[in-house]
């Protein structure tokens, strides 16, 4: 039977490995200099002072921005009909079962009187 100082030992060796790990890992981070608060400066780029070239927002990002967006809702409004109809479908939930359907049908014939078409309907709700 472990006691508690036991299996207290078991949980506080792995606990101490991975702060140990921890530690390791961050420190060589937090020993770097910060860099200043605020803007950097522009400075000399090899493609311009933008950082990715001399027009960072060329036109074609723009379209295929407009065009997923363009995407994107068209999905949603996919999306948004298919649920609409599957929710306000009505055939999908109240489909009249076969006796009550081959009831209406004799009724509507003349084969059976309306009190008892209307007995016999109450006798299957």
């Amino acid at each position: 039977m472990r006691t508690w100082t036991a299996s207290r030992r078991v949980l506080v060796g792995p606990l101490l490995y991975a702060a140990a790990a921890v530690l390791a890992a961050t420190l060589p981070a937090l020993a770097q200099q910060a860099p200043p608060f605020g803007p950097r400066p522009f400075g000399p780029r090899p493609f311009g002072p933008h950082p990715f070239g001399p027009h960072p927002f060329a036109p074609w990002v723009f379209v295929a921005a407009g065009t997923f967006l363009a995407l994107r809702l068209l999905l949603v409004i996919g999306l948004v009909i298919v649920v609409w109809r599957l929710l306000g479908a009505g055939g999908l939930w109240h489909r009249p079962d076969s006796a009550t359907q081959l009831l209406r049908e004799r009724y509507a014939r003349g084969e059976i009187s309306e009190e008892e078409y209307r007995k016999r309907l109450s006798t299957l709700a």
